[in-house]
Parts: C-alpha cells; structure tokens; sequence
C-alpha cells in the first residue's frame, strides 16, 4: 500500500515540480484520460520504425534492454528508469527479447486546446524512485483488463480509438487514475518553467484559446478576437505574436492540423470528413497545408499512426 510518509517524502523532494504543476492543472484545466496500461515481456526482439501516436506514453523498464529514436537522439532503455514520449511525436522502438516494461498510453491536453508540452519543458528519462513502482502497480490494480490488443503498432494501430468503448468504473478509481498519472507526468516537469504560461495570463489570452479550439470548423475573424483583448487588432496580431511565436491566423491554422492529425490518428473517417472536421474548405488546400506542417500527405501520415 502507499504510505503517507513515501507521498511526504516524495513531495518535500519534488515540491517545485508538483506546485508548479498542481498552478498548471487548476489555472488551465487538463484533461487526463488513460487510455492502455499493462505490464508487458518481449518474446523476441521487435524494432518499429517510425510511429506516431495520438497519444502520450510513459515506460517503466524492469528488465532487459532496448532503445527509443526521438529524431536524432537516440535513448537507450535500461532497468531503473521511467521514459516519455510525448503525443503526435513520431519514434522509433527496439524492444530486446526478455525486455519487460509497465506502459501506459493517455491523452494529457487543456481545456483551451494548447499543448500541454509547450507550456513546459519535459525531459524524456528520470531515474525511479521509491514510489513508483506503487504507482504503476496502484495504476494497474484500478484498471485491469486495458492493455494493448497487441505489442506490435501494426496491429494494434488498426482500432478505431474515438469510437472505444469506456470502462465503466467508480468515479474513485477515475479520479484517483487521474491523479497518479498527474504525479507520474510530474517527474518529467523540468523544474524551470516555461514563460510562455505567464505571459499567456498577462495578456489574458486564454480565452482567446479556448474561443479558437470551440470554433474550428468557423471563420474566425481577428477583430473579434482583438476585441475580447480589449485591444486593436493591429496591437493584438503583435501581443499574439510576441506571446506565441507566430501571428494569430497561423495559430488558427495549427490548431487546424493538430485537428486534423487527432482524427487521422485515431479514426477511420474519410479524408473529406477529416478536413470537414477540423475546419478546412477545400481538400486540396487541406492537403497541402497538412503536408507543409508535416512533410506527409493526410493518408502517409494515417499510415504512421500507433
């Protein structure tokens, strides 16, 4: 059983991180859904190249070894370890035989439709601790049966993982769930915070966000937007700008794609559906702004999804 005193120890040691991210989820409303957790061996070494999962999945290796291909970096998994893998981040896995490891596959995103991992810098390895091996076997204890059909992406990749079906449990098991994957997705919270989230408050955008996330599928216009700004239009493209790095209507564009992505990912709805859904007009243009954002076309890019 977890114990008072390893939660005591385990945030005396980590209160930075934890305040930082107990301000994050009450100022922003994350959303955590698990999606797959198991406890897993290899029978024979397996390599996957190239997958991309809608997604985020942490690795605790236990036994044997292997590594992860981030774009050029590649990071070896060893026993004593837990390992992130951020969503829409495509990867390659090799697995050695006898290499075992929990997983757990969830969807961690805001309310407002940002990106969780822009607003702070994540690291990809962080050595175990005492209490988290209780957490993944808590983890495992609340949600029995989830583990993948498959530990091949070929395989698995096929559901169509919208229209899964929930397991009904009791709201403590999912409040409790939500909570251990917070405290896991803590560990990788690099203790300098990205000023990217206070400057978003300064300059009261996260309405502007979440106005944009809800209205997709519509024009939306950059006087408007300026308006609930209480700012010029002109002044606001600049604000916008400063804050996020690219103007407003190439944000909205983005917003657009990562739409876009999510139902290539993780549904089987027609191309013409896809852009329909995440507010293009034409699939022409659909498909060549996607593959300007992501150097594939709509189908390459359903291809690669895990």
């Amino acid at each position: 059983m977890l114990t008072i005193n390893c939660y005591l120890s385990f945030y005396k040691t980590n209160s930075l991180i934890t305040r930082n991210m107990s301000r994050f989820v009450s100022d922003n409303l994350i959303k955590i859904e698990l999606k797959n957790i198991a406890l897993s061996r290899f029978d024979r070494d397996s390599k996957y190249d190239y997958v991309i999962s809608a997604f985020s999945r942490i690795y605790f290796i236990t036994e044997g070894k292997g590594w992860l291909q981030i774009g050029d970096k590649r990071i070896t998994l060893k026993p004593g370890f837990l390992y992130l893998v951020p969503s829409f981040v495509p990867c390659s896995y090799y697995f050695e035989k006898q290499l075992e490891h929990y997983y757990i596959h969830f969807s961690a995103h805001l309310l407002n439709g940002l990106n969780i991992y822009s607003l702070f810098k994540t690291s990809s390895k962080v050595s175990v601790n005492k209490l988290d091996k209780e957490l993944f076997e808590r983890l495992l204890e609340l949600n029995p049966g989830m583990k993948l059909p498959s530990l091949d992406p070929d395989i698995y990749q096929k559901k169509d993982w919208l229209s899964k079906s929930v397991h009904n449990q009791p709201l403590s098991h999912i409040y409790e769930t939500r909570a251990i994957i917070e405290q896991l997705l803590s560990r990788f919270i690099m203790q300098k915070q990205n000023s990217a989230q206070d400057e978003i408050v300064r300059h009261r955008l996260n309405p502007i966000f979440s106005y944009i996330q809800s209205h997709l599928t519509e024009v939306i216009h950059i006087e408007k937007l300026a308006k609930m700004t209480f700012l010029s239009p002109d002044h606001f493209i600049r604000v916008f700008k400063k804050v996020v790095g690219i103007p407003p209507g190439e944000f909205i564009i983005s917003k657009r794609v990562e739409k876009a992505k999510l139902l290539l990912l993780t549904t089987n709805k027609p191309i013409k559906l896809v852009f329909e859904e995440s507010g293009f007009k034409s699939q022409q243009y659909f498909s060549r702004v996607f593959k300007k954002h992501t150097s594939l076309s709509p189908t390459e890019y359903r291809k690669m999804k895990a």
